[in-house]
């Protein structure tokens, strides 16, 4: 009942806005919380406009865009409004999300650039590892220095040394 008081609703650019005020962290609750009240707002209400107000919101529940994406799909216009920078960078938002007004975005019901295998698309942020000079080298590694592919992997566990093997012949 707790998570219920803290919403807030606006009429921003044309939608019904959900706000969860001032909470960093969005959890399942707070996903279940929000796919209730959407359901609300545009089943009942009949609201054909919605948003989600992210001003303050660093990270998200991995739901979250299948749940905006489904309203998408029903035909319902769906914005974020004020997005931090970290959100913004999220391969779905750069994909799917489509800049409307200053800080206002519109999801899209197609991805602006369709994934080609074999390159890289101009959206990502990865870029190549330069060779260095140096190299640091995991112990790991350094311990397991074959060139020979069929290697077996040795483990070690926890309280394992030379000693052990002949304390355990009990």
């Amino acid at each position: 009942m707790a998570k219920r008081n803290r919403l807030h609703f606006h009429d921003w650019n044309g939608a019904k806005v959900i706000d969860l005020g001032t909470m960093e962290i969005w959890d399942g609750a707070d996903l279940a919380l929000l796919r209730e009240t959407l359901t609300l707002l545009i089943d009942r209400q009949r609201h054909h406009s919605i948003g989600v107000n992210m001003a303050f919101v660093k990270y998200i529940p991995s739901g979250f865009f299948g749940l905006l994406f489904d309203w998408r799909e029903k035909g319902v216009r769906v914005q974020l409004f004020n997005p931090q920078p970290h959100v913004q960078r999220m391969l779905w938002f750069q994909q799917f999300m489509e800049p409307v007004t200053k800080g206002c975005f519109l999801l899209l019901s197609e991805p602006k650039q369709p994934y080609q295998a074999g390159k890289t698309p101009p959206w990502a942020t990865t870029q190549p590892i330069e060779e260095k000079d140096e190299v640091e080298v995991s112990p790991f590694a350094l311990a397991n220095n074959d060139d020979d592919d069929d290697a077996e992997l040795e483990f070690a566990f926890v309280g394992d040394d030379d000693d052990a093997e002949a304390s355990s012949d009990i």
